[in-house]
């Protein structure tokens, strides 16, 4: 399934579907594939009348026309509503259960977190993370921390950005959000700094932070390489 292109013009959306099943060794019926992918009220359409996301659930309609051991999409998922989005995935999660393998490209690491069984890492061209999305969390070594300040809190607010182990400080109104590496010392400081946080929360960083927090670390190895380099040090990694 591509993120873009790939769609004949002045064709129907049913005749599109339907060249795809009959061409594919092992093709379903027209009719079944249209109902999966939620676009059977656009089978008399042109395809070249369709908006983006309905393009996504067409081309998602000629990736699963027959019975494929695996089934690759790239950014599958651009340009859909929330409703179709979750319908894909459902249908994504049906395909798994009946024993394909499914490999998808995505920069909305928030479904990498929620429907990957394994996440590859790639920056740049490099892998640097290969694991669940459990585990590369996990590897990032971050927690998350959340709290409202006291309106008539009158201690210093800059305090907040010299917090130990942060990585990451949002101070929105009375509501603070913290990146922390060491989530017991950065909690221990804030109380030791004067603040007396209401309704504090310590969780696991999603995928998102892990992953910026990873690369940020590869970019700083990469940095450190380079400046070895330049003073004539050898680097061993």
């Amino acid at each position: 399934m591509l993120q873009s292109g790939g769609l004949m013009p002045d064709v129907k959306v049913r005749e599109l579907v339907k060249f795809a099943c009959d061409v594919h060794p092992r093709g379903y019926d027209v009719d079944d594939v249209l109902k999966t992918a939620g676009i059977t009220e656009l089978a008399d359409r042109m395809v070249d009348k369709l908006s983006g996301g309905q393009e996504q659930r067409v081309r998602f309609a000629l990736a699963t026309a027959g019975d494929s051991e695996l089934i690759v999409l790239d950014e599958p998922t651009t340009g859909m509503d929330v409703t179709a989005r979750q319908a894909f995935w459902a249908v994504m999660r049906a395909q798994v259960d009946a024993g394909r393998t499914v490999l998808f490209a995505t920069h909305y690491l928030e479904e990498a977190d929620a429907i990957a069984d394994r996440v590859l890492v790639v920056d740049r061209g490099r892998l640097i993370a290969d694991g669940t999305a459990a585990e590369i969390k996990a590897r990032a070594g971050l927690r998350k921390i959340s709290f409202e300040l006291r309106p008539d809190d009158d201690t210093d607010r800059r305090l907040l950005s010299n917090l130990p182990e942060v990585t990451l400080l949002d101070v929105s109104g009375h509501t603070v959000r913290i990146s922390s590496r060491d989530a017991d010392a950065t909690v221990a400081a804030i109380y030791r700094a004067g603040f007396y946080p209401h309704d504090l929360e310590v969780a696991g960083v999603g995928l998102e932070q892990a992953f910026l927090a990873i690369t940020g670390e590869q970019d700083a190895e990469d940095q450190s390489a380079v400046l070895d380099g330049s003073t004539g040090k050898e680097s061993v990694r």
